[in-house]
């Protein structure tokens, strides 16, 4: 477990929320309710438990937020905690994986891609398009985005003039996690994926990163083919438990 509670903590840190708070080993992530991983109350230890009283408070801080209350069930989590949400009516959602590569990649030799320090308005433009962020989204992707206090690099893939893939790479304690990997949907399927993975690994690698993390929802047979062929290899696996 002491390896997962590392893993955890590396991805907190590096897709940060906009407010937190925590509870009695949990914690509360909230973010606009942009995306469920920057608004969910996470476990921090192994062995952490959830009763009615701290379900009613985790739920009232959302509230608060005007989110509904979100769990993001790690192993790191009983298994009590799980039952409970199910018994309450949290409908079982985006069964995920956390996923681990090792070493250099020396099997990436496609052609290089643009990796920038500091995140552009163009890139944060991309990307949103490419997404299908709403309006009402963007802003707090930015301040998600703004609030990296590891080192960044920001991947543009380029195909006929234009931006068609964008990706971001952080560094946290000399390893890295992948975030915001997307290709341009009319784009898709012509191995800019695999492009943009390279370059973000390749980058990885020069700033001396011995392993790199991503997660992947469950189901996206595309993209956990493309990891796997990648070297990256699953984890552990969580789910999120939504309150209806």
């Amino acid at each position: 477990m002491a390896s997962v509670a590392r893993l955890e903590q590396r991805s907190f840190n590096a897709w940060p929320a906009v407010r937190t708070a925590v509870m009695d080993g949990w914690l509360l992530r909230s973010s606009g309710g942009y995306t469920k991983r920057a608004n969910s109350a996470n476990a921090v230890q192994a062995g952490t438990l959830l009763d009615e009283g701290l379900l009613q408070a985790i739920e009232a801080w959302y509230a608060r937020q005007q989110l509904p209350a979100i769990f993001r069930l790690s192993p790191l989590a009983d298994a009590q905690c799980d039952a409970l949400l199910a018994a309450r009516g949290y409908a079982l959602v985006e069964p995920s994986r956390f996923l681990l590569r090792h070493g250099t990649p020396a099997d990436c030799q496609l052609p290089a891609v643009p990796v920038e320090p500091r995140c552009t308005p163009a890139w944060l433009a991309g990307y949103a398009q490419a997404s299908g962020l709403a309006a009402q989204q963007q802003p707090w992707h930015q301040r998600i985005v703004d609030g990296i206090g590891g080192q960044c690099g920001y991947a543009t893939v380029e195909q006929g003039g234009r931006s068609v893939a964008w990706g971001l790479a952080v560094l946290e304690r000399g390893d890295a996690g992948l975030y915001d990997v997307v290709v341009a949907p009319e784009c898709r399927r012509q191995g800019l994926g695999r492009q943009l993975v390279c370059g973000l690994l390749q980058w990885a690698a020069a700033q001396g990163a011995q392993q790199v993390d991503l997660q992947v929802r469950g189901g996206n047979q595309v993209a956990e083919q493309l990891y796997a062929s990648l070297g990256f290899v699953p984890v552990y696996g969580y789910h999120y438990r939504v309150q209806r």
